[in-house]
């Protein structure tokens, strides 16, 4: 099955790291993975924010607390046999994973996606409003 990764590190290899998230799926050990190139490169994206600011990423929105600017990021294709599916898009697969495919992202490309808000409050309204 072909999968996408986003991360703000230009990696060779992608290895399982503990996630911390807001439900079970989300804070196991695994390399997370989405079922779309965008999905993927929103959270390249926003993890480029990661101990500046909040912010939410959902399957076609990346929800900004502020005005930061998020920067570069890259987008890694794999094939994986048996991932875990979470939800949302999402899916983990536990050990390391070799990329058939790296694609540098830039913010401008996805400016059409943001969403800024003023509060966390509003983060998850808004990947809430996104969902429905």
């Amino acid at each position: 099955m072909k999968l996408y990764h986003g991360s703000p590190q230009n990696l060779d290899v992608l290895k399982p790291q503990k996630a911390k998230g807001m439900n079970e799926f989300e804070n196991i050990t695994g390399v997370f993975l989405t079922k779309t190139f965008l999905h993927a490169s929103l959270y390249a994206i926003g993890k480029t924010l990661k101990g500046k600011t909040a912010f939410g990423v959902s399957e076609n929105k990346l929800v900004i607390l502020g005005n930061l600017n998020p920067k570069a990021g890259y987008v890694y294709e794999v094939e994986v046999k048996n991932p875990i599916e979470g939800h949302r898009g999402q899916y983990t697969f536990e050990g390391e994973l070799k990329p058939i495919k790296k694609t540098k992202v830039f913010p401008k490309d996805y400016e059409q996606y943001f969403i800024r808000v003023k509060n966390k409050e509003e983060i998850l309204k808004a990947l809430e409003a996104n969902s429905e």
